[in-house]
């Protein structure tokens, strides 16, 4: 009896001193914040990776940016910084952020995309219509010239129709 005894703590203290041993040594797992969220297209967005990787530069790609993301890590905190830019033709949704570690295993991440609020023009003044741009400016003889030629007009008009009906 004394010896299944031994036996048990033997065998209990050896699988407690295993499944604590695996604890210390696995890695964190990794997480990403992307700021602002949800992005917006052809906007700036900032990128911070917590854990996952102890290299220096970590590498973010993802179909909606511009291009490759370079991270680097703060000396301090060990918190993977970068910028990246949306592109102005993404698609509103959900994208993947893949993210490299030279000396660790790949992470896939992912982000919102909001619709583009890009406003459609609006117009700042009316359309120059008109004359066809014949008249550039007023001018008082000009315009005193039209008036006595449209009341010469209707002054002749008069007369005519006045002489027609007499007949």
């Amino acid at each position: 009896m004394r010896v299944v005894r031994v036996l048990a703590t033997a065998a209990l203290s050896s699988l407690a001193i295993g499944v604590g041993a695996t604890a210390v040594h696995a890695d964190p797992q990794p997480t990403l914040t992307v700021s602002p969220s949800p992005a917006r297209p052809g906007s700036p967005v900032t990128l911070s990776l917590n854990g996952g990787c102890d290299a220096s530069t970590v590498t973010a790609s993802s179909g909606a940016f511009t291009g490759s993301v370079t991270l680097t890590a703060s000396s301090t905190t060990g918190i993977y910084r970068g910028t990246a830019t949306i592109r102005r033709d993404a698609r509103a949704g959900t994208h993947t952020v893949n993210i490299s570690c030279p000396n660790g295993s790949p992470s896939t991440f992912t982000f919102t995309v909001a619709r583009s609020s890009t406003p459609s023009p609006t117009p700042t003044r009316g359309a120059r219509g008109g004359l066809g741009g014949s008249v550039s400016g007023m001018d008082a003889t000009k315009v005193a010239a039209g008036a006595g030629l449209v009341t010469l007009a209707a002054a002749g008009g008069t007369l005519a129709l006045r002489r027609r009906a007499k007949h």
